[in-house]
């Protein structure tokens, strides 16, 4: 049972957390990329009566379940950027009680289940961005696969067989999957346990969990069907690399220990190209150290022991982290940036929850001293990113991290001179959409780095048959000063005559001597400057 002390210190973190996400989203501290239009141009269509998408518009993967969820918060509040945060914002209130209650079940502790809500309620940066903005179905993944590991425990270690558990695990099983794949390590991890104390008396419990995941996971199979299995197929292919055959193990290793495993904690930065030697990183590097080094000394000793509810937790944490490398390792998926570790954020939490305690040995107030640390490292950080000129964001080329202010000028223009339709870059059509209201609409064919010139970047259909069958198209670039040239080099070999005027990072061409569209002419992009 959780005591009247435990329930108002959720209370107070809850509350805690809440202000603090509501300031950094009313101060427009996460930055706005197309990535993110995506989802609330869904979620606006969605809200208009148009029917939901399976998944993110242009690809068989990342389920639509975050589009849905802004759509009914743009239904009660109104259609903004900060409306789609403030869902996902509530949305981490329960991914937080999620977190606590797998803390509570897993370590049997109330004081370290409370040290781990103040670990991932105050996250590191990575984990920050990906709980406040509505980007792929990694939030719902999270959300899911932290239930999915709660009821596990609880159905296997636990011996909980209540037939409604069961059915809880499968449906967030099959939700998850629909929203990232990403949850299968949490699948994977529960999957084991319940192996281990398999029973066949249990098998109502598991033809309900199946059926569940089966009910969750609906839309998947459904697209699936319709698509000649097309969302399994990404599933082994990846975007484009077959069997991962681009990076060897050696690589993959190298980076998750590199680059992941201190995003996953703080050390680096999700848009960071390495390391940036901060204050807040000085800060907590040492007490990251300390506690490792404090958990490897003291291992041998536990191990000696007879086993306890700590050392299972231990061994859950280290089970976690294993499933997660292999799966890792082995999959079609490669990328280091951070949002591929969010599988690990809870059990990343639950062990350092568990390093810190295990520091009260040495007297209450050095474990306490720790903890407030680790929290003002991560609370700083956040603080500092979310209030640089850029904010917090997730985008790797430096060039595209582009400020919001330019995008309502740029808007004005366009509208105020009857421009609604043209041509742009993947990164800017979506963003541009949405922030509009898709008073302006754009083909994003134009490249945005050197290899994808000639490929079509489109998501939505619609966009490109309107922007097809309009008389007057702007052509708009960013930042991105070979692509001007090789426009202008273009569109002067083709005869035609235009204007150009910059906001900030953009570029519009505009009043083109006469219609022409990019699939028209042939762009040789050169570094000359």
């Amino acid at each position: 049972m959780t005591s009247r002390r435990n329930l108002l210190t959720i209370g107070v973190v809850l509350a805690l957390v809440t202000l603090l996400r509501l300031w950094i989203i009313i101060s427009g501290g996460i930055s706005f990329d197309s990535d993110e239009a995506i989802v609330t141009l869904m979620a606006r269509h969605i809200a208009h009566g148009k029917p939901i998408p399976t998944f993110f518009y242009g690809q068989a993967y990342m389920g639509s379940l975050s589009a849905i969820l802004a759509a009914g918060g743009f239904s009660l509040f109104g259609e903004s950027v900060e409306t789609a945060r403030i869902v996902q914002s509530a949305e981490f209130l329960l991914t937080l009680l999620s977190g606590y209650a797998l803390a509570r079940a897993v370590t049997g502790s109330a004081r370290v289940a409370a040290i781990a809500l103040l670990i991932m309620a105050f996250p590191s940066s990575n984990a920050t961005l990906f709980t406040v903005i509505p980007v792929g179905g990694w939030h719902e993944a999270m959300l899911c696969g932290n239930l999915v590991l709660l009821v596990g425990w609880q159905v296997s270690v636990g011996r909980k067989n209540d037939l409604w558990r069961w059915t809880v695990l499968g449906l967030a099983a099959g939700i998850g999957w629909w929203s990232m794949g990403s949850i299968i390590t949490a699948i994977a991890v529960a999957g084991l346990f319940i192996l281990r104390h398999f029973s066949l008396r249990h098998w109502r419990g598991y033809a309900l969990a199946v059926a569940g995941f089966l009910l969750g996971s609906l839309p998947w199979w459904l697209y699936n069907f319709q698509h000649e299995w097309e969302a399994l197929r990404f599933l082994f292919t990846g975007y484009g690399t077959p069997g991962g055959a681009t990076f060897s193990v050696v690589d993959r290793a190298l980076g998750l220990l590199g680059l992941g495993l201190p995003t996953l904690y703080g050390l680096r930065e999700p848009a960071a190209q390495g390391f940036p030697l901060t204050v807040e990183n000085l800060l907590i590097l040492p007490l990251l150290l300390i506690l490792l080094i404090d958990f490897l000394l003291t291992l041998p000793k536990r191990l000696r022991q007879r086993p306890t509810v700590r050392l299972r937790a231990e061994g859950w944490v280290w089970l976690s982290f294993g499933v997660f490398l292999v799966i890792f390792l082995l999959s079609s998926f490669f990328d280091t940036t951070g949002r591929y570790l969010l599988p690990l954020w809870a059990p990343a939490s639950i062990g350092l929850a568990l390093s810190i305690d295990r520091l009260r040995r040495f007297g209450p107030a050095i474990s306490a001293g720790a903890l407030a640390l680790l929290l003002a490292f991560q609370v700083g950080t956040v603080v500092r990113l979310t209030q640089s000129e850029r904010g917090l964001q997730f985008q790797l080329v430096e060039r595209l991290q582009i400020p919001t202010r330019y995008d309502a000028p740029l808007i004005d223009f366009l509208t105020e001179n009857g421009y609604t339709h043209g041509y742009a870059s993947y990164w800017t059509a979506y963003r541009i959409a949405f922030r509009s209201h898709e008073q302006v609409v754009l083909d994003s064919i134009l490249p945005y780095m050197d290899e994808l010139v000639g490929v079509d970047t489109n998501r939505y259909p619609p966009y490109v048959e309107a922007v097809a069958a309009a008389d007057r198209v702007v052509w708009i670039t960013q930042n991105y000063p070979a692509l001007d040239r090789a426009i202008e080099a273009a569109l002067a070999e083709a005869g035609v005559r235009y204007r150009v005027r910059d906001f900030g990072p953009y570029r519009v061409y505009y009043d083109l001597s006469r219609r022409i569209s990019p699939r028209d002419v042939t762009l040789t992009l050169s570094d000359e400057e």
